[in-house]
Order: structure tokens, then C-alpha cells, then sequence
């Protein structure tokens, strides 16, 4: 359940780098509040993807305070007190725990081993307390995982068949982030499920070498390509298509704030994540939240 969803740095206005930074800042300020500091480390900016969303497509307008940012002795303007950033921080925890069962001990070198075993325990609270306050959201993860361990003992060759699982558990949890339009919700969760497939394309054509060493079931394995590199340009041609299939439903959203910096995740962030859209684009400093 990886992918990073961001924006597109080259192309980003002052003005949208100001208010992705408070998104930032505020949902990791949240995470620390409501489950601990060593639950921070988790953010992987999908957070704040989900944030933005929510509170962009309900016209939610969010409060912009000057807190201290966790982990730190200094105070910086961050967004806080709304719906959007309280279920980005479960979200955030509920999936980074969830990811944490991806691979089998026996597939990690052992300072990764010692790594995972720290973060099971220092997590474990921090996930029940997430898990208590939205059984709705871990339940589509553990449904996620339980469809993705038949489609191992299937071997399935169909990709789309094999990203299935994470297709469905990301359209379900876009959907939860529009309002009760159903037009809305469709939209909302047709763009979850592309972005499910894109990603787990391109995580599998990159674990490809060490599936394969390992024994483990992927897709691009399975149907016999020649390579990494192969099954690379594969999952990007694959994705490239899921992405344009995407943009006919983002477009059909009616996103009442934020909607230049949500173009550029949407757009530019996903074409970057699937083309390197320029090679030192990803070497672009950001400011530490």
C-alpha cells in the first residue's frame, strides 16, 4: 500500500507551497497529539493529499494557527481543527501499521528486522487507538490484505486482476473523502481506484529482482518478463493509461478551494511519480515541516 502522492515542485505557485506545508505541518501536528511523537515518523504525504481533498471538495475552510511543530523548539503557521486532518492522521497510522506486514521477516536484512520489530511495539497503541476511533477504515485494510493473499495462492497473470485488492481498498478510501454527493463519491472513488492500480504496478515492477530471488508471487514474475527494466516499463505504460483514465473523473469534481494546488498533485505529481517528468526533480529541496 505505497505510492507517494505529492506536488510537482518545479511547477508549484508560492502561494501553493505555503498551503501544502500547512497541511503538512498540520497533520503531522495532529498525528503527534492524538497518538505520540514516534508515531509522526509514519507521514508519508499521502496524509496530506487526503486532507486537502476532504476539505477542498466539502469548501471547508481550515484554521491557520502558529504552533510549535513536533520534534522541535520552533513554531510555524500550520492548518489544524477540521474533519480533513483528523482522518488523514488515521489514516496515516492505520496504513503505515498495515504496511509494516508487507514483507515476511525472513525477506529483511537484519537491521530492517530490528527496525520493524521496534516499530510494532512503539505503534501498537497508536494503531488500537486509531482503530478504535474509525473500525470502518481498518476494516478496509484488513479486507485489502485478505483479498491480496488469495491473489498470491491464485498466481494470477491479469493485472488488473492482480491489483485488484489495492484498487478496491483505495477507491473505497477516496470515496469516504467526498461529501454525500453519490455523483461525488463515484468520481471520487473511480480516481482511489486508479490510483490503488498505478502503484501497485509500479511497487511491484520495482520488487521484481527480489520477488523473484525470494520466491515471492508477483505479477510481472509470473508472466515472465524479461528483467526489472522490463517490468518497469511495463507497469509505467500500464500506469500512464490508468492515470488518463483518472483525469476524465478529477475533472468532473467540483473542488471549491485549493484547486491550482490539487491540479498539480493530481496532474503533474502523478505523471512525475509515473515519468520522471525532469531527472533532478526529485533532488528539489523541501523545507523541513
Amino acid at each position: 500500500m505505497k505510492g507517494r502522492m505529492r506536488p510537482y515542485l518545479p511547477e508549484l505557485t508560492i502561494r501553493d507551497y505555503n498551503t501544502y506545508m500547512r497541511y503538512l505541518r498540520g497533520v503531522r501536528r495532529q498525528m503527534y497529539k492524538s497518538y505520540g511523537f514516534y508515531a509522526c515518523h509514519l507521514l508519508r504525504t499521502n496524509g496530506v493529499l487526503f486532507a486537502i481533498l476532504s476539505d477542498s471538495l466539502a469548501g471547508r475552510m481550515p484554521t491557520c494557527k502558529r504552533q510549535r511543530v513536533p520534534g522541535t523548539p520552533f513554531q510555524r503557521s500550520m492548518m489544524c481543527q477540521t474533519l480533513g486532518i483528523r482522518q488523514a492522521a488515521q489514516t496515516e497510522i492505520l496504513m503505515g501499521w498495515h504496511n509494516l506486514q508487507d514483507r515476511k521477516y525472513s525477506e529483511l536484512r537484519p537491521a530492517k528486522r530490528v527496525r520493524r520489530a521496534v516499530d510494532k511495539l512503539l505503534l501498537r497503541r497508536a494503531y488500537d487507538k486509531a482503530r478504535q476511533e474509525n473500525p470502518a477504515l481498518e476494516r478496509l485494510f484488513a479486507q485489502e490484505r485478505e483479498q491480496a493473499v488469495v491473489q498470491m495462492n491464485l498466481s494470477a497473470k491479469n493485472y488488473a486482476l492482480a491489483a485488484e485488492p489495492m484498487s478496491n481498498v483505495y477507491g473505497a478510501l477516496y470515496s469516504t473523502l467526498a461529501t454525500d454527493d453519490p455523483n461525488q463519491r463515484k468520481s471520487m472513488r473511480y480516481i482511489g481506484s486508479c490510483i490503488g492500480r498505478i502503484f501497485y504496478l509500479l511497487d511491484k515492477a520495482e520488487r521484481f529482482e527480489a520477488d523473484r530471488c525470494n520466491g515471492q508471487y508477483n505479477v510481472f514474475v509470473v508472466n515472465e518478463l524479461n528483467g526489472q527494466p522490463a517490468a518497469i516499463e511495463n507497469a509505467r505504460r500500464q500506469a500512464l493509461a490508468a492515470v488518463n483514465d483518472l483525469m476524465r473523473a478529477y475533472k468532473m469534481l467540483d473542488l471549491k478551494l485549493n484547486d491550482t494546488l490539487l491540479n498539480n498533485i493530481m496532474i503533474l505529481g502523478l505523471q512525475h511519480a509515473v515519468y520522471p517528468l525532469e531527472q533532478d526533480a526529485d533532488t528539489e529541496k523541501w523545507e523541513i515541516p
